[in-house]
């Protein structure tokens, strides 16, 4: 090996060292925990900056299409309101004659009469004296 290739081969040694060293200064800097925490901060601010425009837009299209919003949540209030909107209807139309049936619980707080025969004493006579 002559001195002109020792001195290029320490010369690319020298640059690639160079680089390697840039390399890793820069790696230092991105894993630096302020560094990471303006990073996130940062991609924070964005999304809530996104969010607000989507809101912005999703109000401005409820309020230029109201039988679009009607059209969505009218079937969802039905949905939830379901049992007492058909109690309602149900006293409404139903019959005046049919008795609400009791539930299993209300059943057991509410015996069925006992007849009247059971509910008196026999005298001694009656006994079979």
């Amino acid at each position: 090996m002559s001195k002109a290739d020792l001195r290029a081969k320490e010369a690319e040694a020298t640059a690639a060292r160079d680089k390697f060293m840039a390399t890793l200064h820069e790696l230092q800097h991105r894993l630096h925990p302020k560094t990471i925490a303006n990073d996130v901060k940062e991609k924070a601010k964005e999304k809530a900056d996104g969010a607000v425009s989507a809101a912005k837009d999703g109000m401005t299209q409820a309020a230029t299409h109201p039988s679009t919003v009607a059209a969505i949540t009218i079937p969802i209030a039905v949905y939830f309101f379901r049992k007492p909107i058909a109690r309602g209807l149900k006293a409404l139309f139903g019959s005046k004659a049919e008795a609400p049936a009791l539930q299993p619980y209300e059943a057991a707080r509410h015996p069925a009469p006992l007849p009247t025969e059971t509910m008196r004493t026999k005298t001694p006579a009656e006994q079979g004296a």
